[in-house]
Parts: structure tokens; sequence; C-alpha cells
């Protein structure tokens, strides 16, 4: 057994070797989060324009939907707000579905949904790609009568086509399920999103 000088020597070379080491990690760590920080303001310079590669967007749009339990055709309205939060993207939405349409009279049948979902998203100077899955909340009156509310899961995936680069239109093929009325269905969607950052060098002119 080493004495107790001994000991104490290599003890303090352990600590001073650990404190070393730290003194050599830390700066990295400080410098690899900084480089996550700087690859969130990456832009891309398109005809003079700078457009920020992680940005927030909302789509809008109506389409067609065919409950399970029910064999007619639903019409779903949807307002989304896709945001992101360092780099991973989420999904808050509110969709309203009914039998009422542009044509036929107003129903009393409808579901209002309201869902939060994580995603996934890849987008290039052409094309807008997204991938949700979450919670649901809908509630609403189904058979004329028949009120309800309840828990859901929703699901969602979205193909846009851009005109600009912050600017488009394309399909989201959705599925909700719930214990009252589950429904999936196909919307048209437009795509509006917030990359836009001012043109290059505005504010050096």
């Amino acid at each position: 057994m080493l004495p107790h000088s001994h000991r104490t020597k290599f003890w303090t070379k352990v600590i001073l070797a650990l404190l070393g080491c730290n003194i050599l990690i830390i700066p990295h760590v400080f410098a690899q989060e900084k480089q996550k920080k700087d690859e969130l303001k990456m832009e891309r310079n398109i005809s003079g324009n700078r457009f920020k590669i992680f940005n927030n967007y909302i789509n809008i749009g109506s389409g067609l939907g065919r409950p399970i339990e029910y064999n007619k055709i639903w019409n779903p309205t949807a307002i989304e707000y896709n945001f992101h939060i360092k780099r991973a993207y989420f999904m808050i939405g509110y969709q309203r579905t009914d039998i009422s349409g542009f044509i036929n009279r107003p129903q009393k049948n409808r579901m209002n949904d309201l869902h939060f979902c994580y995603g996934f998203r890849r987008e290039t100077k052409a094309l807008n790609i997204a991938y949700y899955g979450g919670i649901s909340r809908p509630w609403g009156v189904i058979k004329d009568t028949l009120g309800f509310g309840s828990i859901g899961v929703y699901a969602e995936a979205q193909f846009v086509r851009k005109l600009f680069y912050d600017v488009g239109a394309g399909l989201s093929v959705f599925g909700h399920y719930n214990p009252y009325m589950s429904l999936f269905g196909v919307r048209i969607d437009i795509f509006l999103s917030s990359a836009y950052q001012g043109r290059i060098n505005a504010d050096t002119q």
C-alpha cells in the first residue's frame, strides 16, 4: 500500500489530468454549439435574394375526405402552422370537416379538429416535402344530433411544388383516427413560408 504522501501525490496528478482534459474538451464543446447555432442561421442566395434554410411556414387548403364509418364524401378545410425549434419541426393546425361543400346545403354533421404533431421536413429550391404525426382534439356532431368530443391521432404528408422559394401549392394527404369519426383524405394546399430575408447586401447599399 502506498504511503499517505504518495497517495496524495497520485490523486493530485489524477485531478490535474482530469482538469487538463476538461480544459481541452470544453472549448471543443462550445465550438460545436456555436457551429450548430451558425448552421441554424444559414441562408440560400437565389437571384439576388436571401432565404433562410431553417424557416417556418403555413399551409391553407381544402379538399375531399372519406370517413371510415360513413359512405359519404366530406369536405375538410384546414389551416396549419409549421415551425421549428432548433432542428426539430412541429405543426399545430385546425381542420373543419363537414358535408356541405360548395354546392350542397349546410348540414349539422361536422367535425372540428385541433392537432399538434412532430415532423420531418425536406426543402429544396423547387420542393417542400414534410411528414407529421401526433395527437388531436376532435369535437363536433354526427348522426345529426350526437355531439362528441374526444382525443385522437393525426398524421399528414405534404408535397408542395414551389412557384417561388417561399410560395407554392401542392397536396396534403392526411389520416385522422378517433373513436367517433375516423377520416382520411386529401387537400389542395397553398404554401407560404417566412424564408425571405431581403436582398443580398441590402444593408450595405
